[in-house]
C-alpha cells in the first residue's frame, strides 16, 4: 500500500513539475511567439468560417455574414447602399480625383531643387528657399488624376459580451481590419470607415460615426459596415485575396509572420456569402 501511495505521489509531483516548466517557458516567450503558437498552428479547412470572432478590445463578438465589393464606376448607380448611411450623407463620386505633383519633372527642370532633395535638404537651397520655390512652381507641375476606388460592405452580427473599453456602453464597432493580400504578403489594409446603417452619432461636437451604444450585455445588432479602398494606397489591383478580421498588434519586424489564411481571427471573403 505504501509503495502504491509513493508511486501516486511521485506521479503527481512529476505532473506538477511539468506544469511549472511549461508556465516558466510560456512567461519567457514574447507575445508574438505565443500568438504564433496558438493562432497559426494548423491550417483551417477551406470552407471554415469562424462563427464567433472577439475584437481586440474583448467587448464585442462579431459574426461576418456576407460581403459586397463595388467599383467606383458603379457606386453612384447602385441603390442597395443608401446615401444617408455614408459618413457625409451622400453617395461617393465615381470620378474621385487627387492632386498629383510631378516632382521628378520639377527636379529635372531645376537642378538646384534636385540638389536640395538629393542631399536630404542640406545643399542647393535653404529650407525657406525650397518652400518658396514649391509655392511658386507646384501649380504648373500639378494635375488632377483619377484614382481607382473600390468600396467594400460587410454584413455583421455584433453582440456586446461585456467588458472592454466602453463609455456608457458605447463602443467603436468598425474596428476590424480589411486586409488585401498578394500571396502571403499584406499589400494593403483598410477599415469600415465610410458606411454604417445603424449610426447613432452623426451630428454635433461628439459626432462618432462608427460608435454604437449597447444597453446591456447580450444586446446585438445586425448591420452593414463599409469602407473605401484606394488603389494608390491600398493596392487592391495587386490582390490575390481579401480577408476581414482582427490582425494582432505586432511589431513591424513580425508583421510578415501574420497570415490571415490560417488565423482563426480572420475569414476570407471568398468563404463568405456574397450579398444578393
Amino acid at each position: 500500500m505504501k509503495k502504491k501511495l509513493s508511486v501516486i505521489v511521485a506521479a503527481l509531483a512529476l505532473v506538477g513539475l511539468i506544469a511549472a516548466v511549461i508556465a516558466i517557458e510560456r512567461k519567457s516567450k514574447t507575445p508574438m511567439d505565443r500568438y504564433l503558437e496558438t493562432a497559426q498552428t494548423t491550417k483551417q479547412p477551406d470552407n471554415y468560417i469562424p462563427a464567433k470572432i472577439i475584437d481586440d478590445d474583448g467587448g464585442l463578438q462579431y459574426e461576418f455574414l456576407s460581403y459586397d465589393l463595388i467599383d467606383d464606376k458603379d457606386i453612384e448607380k447602385q441603390t442597395k447602399y443608401k446615401a444617408e448611411y455614408f459618413d457625409d450623407g451622400k453617395l461617393p463620386p465615381s470620378d474621385y480625383v487627387v492632386k498629383k505633383v510631378d516632382h521628378a519633372a520639377m527636379r529635372r527642370d531645376f537642378p538646384k531643387y534636385d540638389e536640395y532633395v538629393s542631399s536630404n535638404c542640406t545643399k542647393g537651397m535653404t529650407y525657406e528657399e525650397a518652400e518658396a520655390f514649391k509655392r511658386e512652381h507646384e501649380a504648373e507641375y500639378s494635375s488632377e488624376v483619377h484614382v481607382k476606388t473600390k468600396y467594400f460592405f460587410i454584413r455583421c452580427r455584433i453582440t456586446y459580451i461585456g467588458g472592454g473599453i466602453t463609455e456608457g456602453n458605447e463602443k467603436c464597432i468598425g474596428a476590424f481590419d480589411f486586409l488585401i493580400m498578394n500571396g502571403d504578403k499584406i499589400v494593403g489594409k483598410s477599415y469600415p470607415n465610410c458606411y454604417f446603417d445603424h449610426s447613432q452619432n452623426t451630428e454635433g461636437e461628439r459626432k462618432r460615426f462608427n460608435y454604437y451604444r449597447f444597453e446591456k450585455v447580450g444586446d446585438s445588432i445586425e448591420c452593414i459596415l463599409g469602407g473605401r479602398l484606394r488603389d494608390d494606397e491600398d493596392h487592391f489591383s495587386e490582390a490575390t485575396g481579401f480577408y476581414v478580421g482582427f490582425q494582432p498588434s505586432v511589431t513591424y519586424s513580425d508583421e510578415d509572420q501574420f497570415n490571415p489564411a490560417i488565423d482563426v481571427r480572420c475569414v476570407a471573403l471568398k468563404d463568405m456569402p456574397k450579398e444578393p
